[in-house]
This record gives C-alpha cells, sequence and structure tokens, in this order.
C-alpha cells in the first residue's frame, strides 16, 4: 500500500529494534512465532554489525531533519538477551556515538527474565538499559501459555529473575511487568500475586486477535465481554487502594482521557504513534503486532542499509499506524467513547476483506471497561473540580 504523492515525512522517536530474532520461550500467543507469520524463519539469528551502525547514521540523519530533542530504543526480539553482552555494549555504543551530539538518547528492553542473573543486572545498569518483564500471573496461570520450547513452565525462571533484578542496587531499572489477558483465570489472584512481588506497576494486553482470527468470546467460547469483565476487578482493586507506587498504564491513560486529556499508548487508538521497528537484517516495519494480519503483512521492502527512514512515509500501512486516530471505520467516528479508546489497536480493526475499516474485534469490552471507568472516576471527583478539569483540558 503506498500512500499519497506529498504525503508529510513521519517523524520517527521510538526505535522497536530486533537484536534478535529467536527466542528462548515458546508463547503460545506469540505474534512473532505462532500466529501465521512465517518470515522470522528467514531472517539473522542475531543483528549484525554493519546494521545497526547503518541504523545510528539513518536514525543521525533522521534526528538532524526532523529536531527530535530525545529518541529511545527499545531492545527486543525474540529474546533480546539472546544476542549477548558484548553485541548489546556494541549496539549501545554505536548509537551513543553517533547521537550524543544532537538529541538525548534513552535505552530499554522487553525481556521474559528467563535468562537474567547477577551479571546482566549490572552490565544494564552499567549501561543504563531500563526494562521490563513479561508475566502473565502466578504460575498457574503464566505456564499455560508462556513455556519453552521443551514444553515446561518458565515461571521459575522468571520468578528468579525479578527477585533479583528488584534487589539489585539500581532498582530503578525495573518495576513491571506486562501481562496478556487470560479470561478464563482469576483477575484479583493475577493482580495480588503482581502486588506480592513487590512490583511498581504492571501492564495488561489483550490477546492479540483479528476479525480473521477472532479471540474466544467472538468465536463464541466466552460471554459477550470477557476481557472488560477480567479487568474491571482489577481496576477498582487498585483505584480503590490508591497507591501511587504502583502503577497501570492502561488505566492510567484511560483515567486522563476521560478528563479530557490526551496521553497517547498504541493499545489505545488515536494520537500519534512515533514508533518503527527494526528487524534483524535491517528491515524498517511498522508496529511488529501487525504480524497478526497475515504472513509477510508487515515487510515493505525497506531497509536500513539502502534506505531513509523517511521513505516509511512513502507507504499507507505506516501511516494508518502513525497516525492513529485518523483512519477510524465510520462506527467509530459517531462512537460516544472514541476520545478515549481511539478505535482501539490498529491490529485489533482487521480484516482481510476491506482492512481496517473496521470497529476492534475488542469493542464491547473496550466499551464496557470505559464506561465503568468513567463513572468510577465522576464518582471520586467532587463536581465543581471536575467541571474545572474538563473545561480546561477543553480550552
Amino acid at each position: 500500500m503506498v500512500a499519497p504523492d506529498g504525503a508529510a515525512a513521519i517523524p520517527i522517536e521510538i526505535f522497536v529494534v530486533k537484536i534478535v530474532s529467536r527466542c528462548n520461550l515458546n508463547c503460545s500467543y506469540c505474534y512473532m512465532y505462532n500466529l501465521g507469520d512465517g518470515t522470522w524463519r528467514g531472517q539473522p539469528k542475531t543483528m549484525k554489525r554493519e546494521v545497526y551502525v547503518a541504523l545510528a547514521q539513518r536514525v543521525r540523519e533522521h534526528v538532524l531533519r526532523h529536531g527530535h530533542p530525545a529518541v529511545c530504543f527499545i531492545l527486543h526480539g525474540g529474546e533480546p538477551l539472546m544476542a549477548g553482552r558484548k553485541t548489546i555494549a556494541d549496539f549501545v555504543a554505536a548509537m551513543t556515538g553517533a547521537l550524543q551530539d544532537i538529541t538525548r538518547i534513552e535505552f530499554r528492553m522487553q525481556t521474559n527474565g528467563t535468562l537474567l542473573n547477577a551479571e546482566w543486572l549490572d552490565f544494564l545498569a552499567a549501561h543504563n538499559i531500563g526494562f521490563g518483564i513479561s508475566l502473565d500471573g502466578p504460575p498457574e496461570v503464566n505456564d499455560r501459555f508462556r513455556r519453552t520450547h521443551r514444553d515446561k513452565g518458565s515461571s521459575e525462571a522468571v520468578e528468579r529473575g525479578i527477585r533479583l533484578a528488584l534487589a539489585h542496587p539500581s532498582p530503578s531499572l525495573f518495576g513491571s511487568v506486562l501481562c496478556v489477558v487470560d479470561p478464563n483465570t482469576d483477575p484479583l489472584a493475577t493482580y495480588r500475586y503482581f502486588r506480592s512481588l513487590g512490583l511498581r506497576g504492571a501492564d495488561f494486553l489483550l490477546p492479540d486477535a483479528t476479525w480473521d482470527t477472532p479471540p474466544a468470546h467472538i468465536a463464541g467460547a466466552a460471554g459477550p465481554t470477557p476481557y472488560a469483565d477480567w479487568l474491571m476487578p482489577i481496576f477498582d482493586a487498585w483505584f480503590e487502594e490508591d497507591d501511587p507506587k504502583f502503577r497501570i498504564r492502561h488505566f492510567e491513560t484511560i483515567i486522563e482521557r476521560v478528563l479530557g486529556g490526551t496521553r497517547v499508548i498504541d493499545s489505545l487508538g488515536g494520537g500519534t504513534n512515533q514508533i518503527m521497528v527494526v528487524e534483524t537484517d535491517g528491515g524498517l516495519e511498522p508496529v511488529d503486532v501487525l504480524k497478526v494480519c497475515g504472513h509477510g503483512f508487515t515487510k515493505l521492502g525497506l531497509n536500513v542499509l539502502t534506505d531513509q527512514i523517511d521513505d516509511l512515509s512513502e507507504y499507507q500501512l505506516s501511516r494508518i499506524y502513525v497516525e492513529g486516530g485518523e483512519h477510524l471505520c465510520g462506527d467509530c467516528k459517531s462512537c460516544p467513547i472514541v476520545d478515549v479508546c481511539g478505535g482501539g489497536y490498529l491490529p485489533h480493526r482487521y480484516r482481510s476483506d476491506n482492512g481496517f475499516d473496521n470497529r476492534s474485534v475488542y469493542c464491547a469490552d473496550l466499551m464496557k471497561l470505559i464506561r465503568h471507568i468513567r463513572e468510577k472516576v465522576r464518582a471520586t471527583i467532587p463536581a465543581p473540580i471536575l467541571r474545572q478539569v474538563q473545561a480546561a483540558s477543553s480550552a
């Protein structure tokens, strides 16, 4: 899909770098390996130096062109720790050497946590690489889907990594886990488990799905809003505890939008998502979760070895993702909560016969959850203050 002629260049500030294209876990719901896209098989296992050196130069050119005050590199995979300390250190050095004189640089990483040990934590602290860990709940929940290639659970290794990370002299590098919702489990047990670990936060993701490959409740295997019904008890417990030391980004974003704010996360549509993905071979792509839309769906034919980052702007798929709420179906445009949900996550709107011109497959869940949060928030804020907040946000 090619964008219209004359389309403005897309300024990118967050670079999700697939430093490796393999993983030591085999999570059944993983969009990289188990939801229909097999392009990883043709990717180099680890990003070569020539690729990330080229990336550093492309990002420098992009920053100079667009004047970004800061850029962020998120090391991703697969499992990024499989790249090894030497490669990651060289990657950080390449980015720092190319960019430190023109912009502020942040390094982050998403890991499954199973390989973390004292040496890794010292390394990450020394290179100022903050990280999140993927964990779906207590062992009986997490190990249903997050298993090794030998079909063993991963919880024991993940818990060990979390405890080491929280006890490290630089604990600020880590504090939050990323959890994929399973509506067939006890939500409050998962929430209490996360609190018991001493975490500073958690975030919750809806399972990756499209209208062609819908989640369980669309297929009739569960009730009409199982994901909202799972999340609402957690919201109530978290909201009533009112503990600023434990954050849930998804809920915080909904609260801010309910009050008229414009905070953006890509799992809720709307806003501008200044994110792109770099594959191990240097391929430039829009957000990687779009792989759930079909084999090779994210492949644009662009590469840091031969193309500029601005070349992403020439492809409609990139623009649809980055421009968020500008590409909504008619139902969403007229919906009373569109300013909050933004139409939902882009991959969740996809259907092969008409692309993204659809509501989210989780529309009913989003509607119920947002209305629940809205009523809860409004009930706790005195009416005069609520009017002031809403007036200020609309000014």
